[in-house]
């Protein structure tokens, strides 16, 4: 035990007596550190999640069936990643501002395409997520709020197709 604390000791006064040394060590590696730090991109990530009503009270008697719900969000899932609603995301945000040609509108939009994720909900099969990352955390927001507006519209539009099946099947 005695030979331990004497080492110890040693270390001790040895590290002490370079101290300056030790302190230079020190803020090399804190400089290198806030160095390595600074270089890494900061990155936004917006998400949401949202639900399908897709069943009305009719909807058996008419026959949608399970299957074919599921179909409906499986479409609404693959509508928002259209190139048709990415244009209306591109143009609907600040993104648009920069965008000139069809070429940058093609390019903003294969950015858009690689930066968002439209997955479906495992508990739920009524719902998926939608997140965006970008550099900027307005822009990521913006990106998901408009992609949210978009599957309002998107469902706004399959519920009236929905109710015309309906009131034809009450016709008849």
């Amino acid at each position: 035990m005695n030979g331990l604390y004497d080492e110890l000791r040693i270390a001790v006064h040895s590290v002490w007596n370079r101290r300056w040394l030790a302190l230079a060590i020190a803020w090399g590696v804190c400089l290198l550190g806030w160095l390595i730090v600074s270089l890494i991109p900061a990155s936004y990530e917006s998400s949401a999640r949202i639900m399908v009503r897709s069943q009305t009270v009719l909807s058996e008697k008419v026959g949608i069936t399970a299957n074919e719900r599921r179909k409906s969000v499986e479409r609404l899932q693959q509508t928002l990643n259209s190139s048709a609603n990415l244009e209306k995301v591109v143009k609907g945000t600040d993104l648009g501002r920069s965008v000139v040609s069809e070429q940058e509108l093609a390019s903003a939009i294969d950015g858009i395409r690689k930066n968002i994720a439209i997955k479906p909900d495992v508990t739920n099969e009524n719902s998926f997520s939608i997140a965006a990352s970008h550099t900027s955390p307005k822009m990521a927001r913006d990106i998901v709020q408009k992609l949210i507006d978009i599957a309002e519209e998107e469902s706004i539009s399959g519920d009236r197709g929905e109710m015309n099946t309906t009131l034809r099947f009450l016709d008849a």
